[in-house]
């Protein structure tokens, strides 16, 4: 086959172009710190990749969640130690009130004090963090305590909280645990966390065996009725009743901290999970900076012998001549 002047220039600038071409794409990997640029480059190590972004991602939301509860739980944390502060302080008030040396006009003085400790726990129970009141279980848009206008006493989502037996609150989340739900369409409760703290357990619910009060609200009502007429009927039996709820109060403001606790432990183990997600990432989609220079030497080296070569294989122009 003969081999013109014009087929050798063709072939020529052909390979000319195509070194140009790996050595404008080795420039914008290492500009770009990837291996590859187009999935259609590696589309083994590109589809592990996107598997492991996918990981990643869901990684940031669960970390966003637990985030999320973590400031709802300080929130638990800051009211359950007020209204812990309030039962202990209620607690000196009402001892005070019991000894033989407190006379009417201070057992008055304790009963205008109880009475301003329950507008407090009120307004604590009814506490809103990012416009959603946290003690109302999964009914966040409502404030879950009223208070009954003909008895004054404390009304849970209407209905007196003496009354209830028993109540089931949830309000979950989804923190990688493999969200699931059965063939009803409800949530299983083992692949979510269920971060819900019902005021209810706070304050307490229904009555003993013996007919009393088991609410702080209402006990601290009824103590300051009783001091409030000087009527220090039964006042031992109440104060013990008074002590066992503030037992409750300690009770959970312990299982509020344990929650805390955990939320910090799983964010830790997610942020592990998550580092070694992104050192595989690293690799499966990183480029090697050394390596990636090297190529281009190479590239760039072989690009400027084309250059030298083309200047003794193309055949001079009229216009060189006239040069």
């Amino acid at each position: 086959m003969r081999l013109t002047n014009n087929i050798i220039s063709k072939n020529y600038l052909k390979s000319l172009n195509k070194s140009l071409t790996e050595m404008n794409d080795m420039n914008t990997l290492i500009a770009a710190k990837r291996k590859y640029m187009r999935f259609s480059d590696d589309p083994v190590s590109a589809l592990r990749a996107m598997k492991v972004r996918q990981n990643i991602t869901r990684i940031d939301v669960y970390t966003e969640n637990l985030r999320d509860a973590d400031d709802i739980f300080s929130q638990y944390e800051s009211v359950i130690s007020n209204v812990n502060s309030i039962v202990s302080d209620a607690l000196v008030q009402v001892s005070q009130g019991m000894t033989g040396t407190s006379d009417e006009v201070a057992r008055q003085t304790i009963a205008k004090s109880l009475e301003a400790f329950q507008d407090a726990i009120l307004a604590a129970v009814n506490t809103q963090f990012a416009g959603k009141y946290i003690f109302s279980g999964d009914t966040v848009g409502q404030p879950p305590f009223s208070i009954d206008p003909d008895t004054g006493k404390l009304l849970y989502k209407g209905d007196p909280v003496d009354n209830i037996t028993e109540f089931a609150e949830k309000r979950y989340i989804d923190i990688g645990l493999g969200l699931g739900v059965d063939e009803g369409g409800d949530v299983l409760p083992k692949t979510v966390w269920d971060i819900a703290v019902s005021g209810l357990d706070l304050l307490g619910y229904g009555v003993d065996e013996e007919g009393y009060t088991k609410n702080l609200y209402n006990m601290l009502g009824i103590l300051a009725e009783k001091f409030e007429n000087n009527d220090m009927t039964d006042i031992d039996k109440l104060y013990e009743k008074l002590q066992k709820i503030a037992d409750n109060v300690r009770v959970q403001y312990v299982s509020v901290g344990e929650k805390s606790e955990y939320i910090k432990f799983f964010v830790d183990r997610l942020g592990s999970e998550q580092y070694n997600l992104m050192a595989k990432q690293t690799r499966l989609e990183g480029l090697d900076l050394a390596e990636g220079i090297t190529k281009f030497a190479n590239l760039e080296l072989a690009y400027n012998a084309c250059l030298q070569i083309g200047t003794k294989i193309l055949q001079p122009s009229l216009l060189d001549f006239l040069k």
